[in-house]
């Protein structure tokens, strides 16, 4: 190496091990990210849910939140807490299966959690740790995209396309150690090729 010059230009490591690896199985080829409402130059990590279109090789994000703090319903409580780097964005409709609102803010200045102002009241009170999905319409009863799938690499999310390798099998997963929570929906659909340890 040359006098003078220093590189840096380790990678970064994903250490934290989210699923038994031996039991991971991908599915063929590469698939085309559908990066619409996702941030250029954010990152979407190891395991991400994914809605995998077989026919046409697409993958769409499942965008779910989890809720940090409970959620108290009412005409006032317009804000509801949920764990940092979600992918939520302003616009979406968030659902829980029986009541929906429509995301009008996002807060990401707290270091804990970040703050999702709603248009309207929920309707309905929220646990802590529940997992709200994003919603086809204000109703939050059905989600727009369940998970057959989740991503195998950590992915930049990039302008133009963006090809990714996803997961269709793994077992021993731990969700406690996943950056994306995956809804109750989704873990149905997954059941039998999906193994999660609750």
């Amino acid at each position: 190496m040359s006098a003078g010059f220093k590189y840096d230009l380790v990678p970064p490591v994903e250490q934290e091990e989210r699923y038994d690896v031996q039991t991971g199985i991908r599915r063929r080829g590469p698939y085309k990210l559908d990066t619409t409402n996702l941030t250029v130059g954010s990152f979407l990590p190891v395991f991400t849910p994914i809605y995998a279109d077989l026919k046409n090789k697409f993958a769409y994000a499942v965008i779910n939140v989890q809720v940090v703090e409970a959620y108290t319903a009412g005409d006032t409580a317009l804000s509801i807490k949920v764990a940092k780097n979600s992918l939520a964005y302003k616009g979406m409709f968030i659902g829980s299966g029986k009541k929906g609102a429509e995301v009008d803010s996002i807060d990401k200045s707290n270091k804990d959690y970040d703050v999702l102002t709603i248009k309207a009241a929920f309707g309905e009170n929220i646990a802590k740790d529940a997992v709200l999905f994003e919603a086809t319409a204000v109703g939050g009863t059905k989600q727009k995209y369940v998970a057959n799938s989740a991503l195998y690499n950590r992915t930049k999310v990039e302008d133009g396309i963006v090809l990714v390798s996803l997961l269709r099998t793994a077992a021993e997963i731990e969700p406690s150690k996943l950056v994306m929570p995956f809804s109750e929906n989704d873990k149905t659909n997954l059941k039998g090729w999906f193994e999660f340890n609750e």
